[in-house]
């Protein structure tokens, strides 16, 4: 890792990692302004069912979280930086693919290069911070980077209902420039990472690695646990809304609020916890602030009182995700970070459909017996003590089994 001896300068983020930075913030608002959109376009401009938009939508994302570990792989194979390049490419083309297209088979075809690009440069993003962040603390690292992203979660979508009072084909094409944008960042300013290739690689070889990585494969199930939850704030904050009140259309402002205070909160409580707490700590303890803010959701009387469940819901995203992604990336053979990062979305996933799955269940269960209301959303409380509680027991293996490269 010589070349990042060379660039570091004690007290200052590298140029590279300042680029990479910069990547994850154009990335964001491009995908915010458009993604979100989609569903009304669908529904209010091109009068599909919600059957159809939900199975259109959903191609995308099924088609970026399936092919994580195997572009991970190829990332490792062909350099951080040329799957980035290359992965952004492909979105870029499918974004731009929506503004053009008028049936579902052509928003299908662009829901596969988009999810396609972003499986090609999402691990590969990741192993770059990784490795772009060995001199600093991970944990803040990858809390900037989130902190970006939430960012571009509030400016991307007010960009996109601006622009879609003109034109859908606009928002996409600009939407797309924003990855165009990316691609120049990335290919003037990022390292090639020339040591971290490894052409011999094969998938059978680093199956075989991640297979004997009993720790890690153990880590990935644990925070996969916790994806099921993490992803609860989606299903949960609409349920109970309708369930509340009359006008549903206040729950964008609900997550809203909370993506402000995650752009306030989180870099200083992410420093603060650095100070009193290591990384499995860390997570255990957003662990059980999801399912805290999950049952006071279910305890929630009003706008207000959903308001604070939603925030104290965010706390717990906003500390639970940088943690983990700097734990795998400590976790992670050198040569196959990219490998990690995608084995490890792969599982989130799983544990995201099996989240919504159940979550679905639990909400209909609160829906149709409103006596069982606690049982519910209490379920969810408890499901998080419990991997909290055995992510501590197994903390001491976690951190026994860093690689020493990726910290020191």
């Amino acid at each position: 890792m010589h070349f990042l001896k060379k660039m570091h300068i004690k007290g200052i983020i590298s140029p590279s990692l300042l680029a990479l930075y910069l990547d994850t913030l154009l990335m964001a608002i491009g995908f915010f302004m458009l993604v979100p959109l989609l569903s009304v376009y669908f529904v209010q401009y091109l009068k599909w069912n919600a059957s159809l938009t939900g199975l259109i939508l959903s191609i995308s994302g099924f088609t970026q979280n399936s092919m994580k570990f195997f572009c991970g792989i190829i990332a490792d194979r062909i350099g951080y930086k040329n799957a980035i390049l290359i992965g952004v490419i492909i979105r870029s083309i499918g974004f731009g693919l929506y503004g053009f297209v008028n049936h579902p088979i052509g928003f299908a075809v662009a829901g596969v290069l988009a999810g396609l690009g972003g499986a090609l440069f999402h691990p590969a993003s990741y192993a770059a911070y990784a490795k772009l962040s060995v001199y600093y603390d991970s944990k803040k690292i990858y809390a900037i980077r989130e902190w970006l992203s939430n960012i571009g979660y509030i400016i991307g979508p007010i960009i996109g209902m601006f622009l879609l009072e003109y034109n859908f084909t606009i928002v996409c094409l600009v939407s797309m420039m924003m990855f165009l944008l990316s691609f120049i960042v990335s290919f003037f300013f990022l390292p090639q990472f020339v040591e971290e290739n490894d052409n011999s690689l094969s998938f059978g070889i680093i199956a075989k690695v991640l297979k004997g990585d009993r720790s890690f494969l153990l880590f990935t199930i644990l925070t996969s646990g916790i994806w099921a939850i993490y992803v609860q704030l989606y299903l949960a904050v609409p349920i109970r809304t309708s369930m509340l009140l009359e006008d549903t259309s206040v729950v964008a402002y609900f997550y809203m609020i909370g993506a402000i205070v995650m752009v306030i909160l989180q870099i200083p409580v992410i420093q603060w916890l650095g100070n009193h707490l290591d990384s499995i700590q860390t997570i255990a303890c957003g662990s059980l602030f999801l399912g805290l803010g999950l049952i006071a959701l279910g305890g929630s009387v009003g706008p207000k009182s959903i308001a604070i469940s939603v925030i104290i819901f965010t706390l717990g995203q906003m500390v639970t995700l940088p943690a983990i992604n700097g734990t795998v990336a400590q976790m992670s053979t050198p040569s196959l970070v990219a490998s990690y990062f995608g084995f490890h979305g792969l599982g989130l996933a799983i544990g995201g459909v099996l989240g919504n799955t159940v979550g679905g269940l639990l909400y209909d269960l609160i829906l149709n017996h409103p006596h069982l209301r606690w049982f519910g959303w209490g379920s969810f409380f408890i499901y998080a003590v419990v991997i909290s509680t055995l992510l501590l027991l197994r903390a001491h293996r976690f951190q026994s089994s860093t690689h020493t490269s990726s910290s020191d």
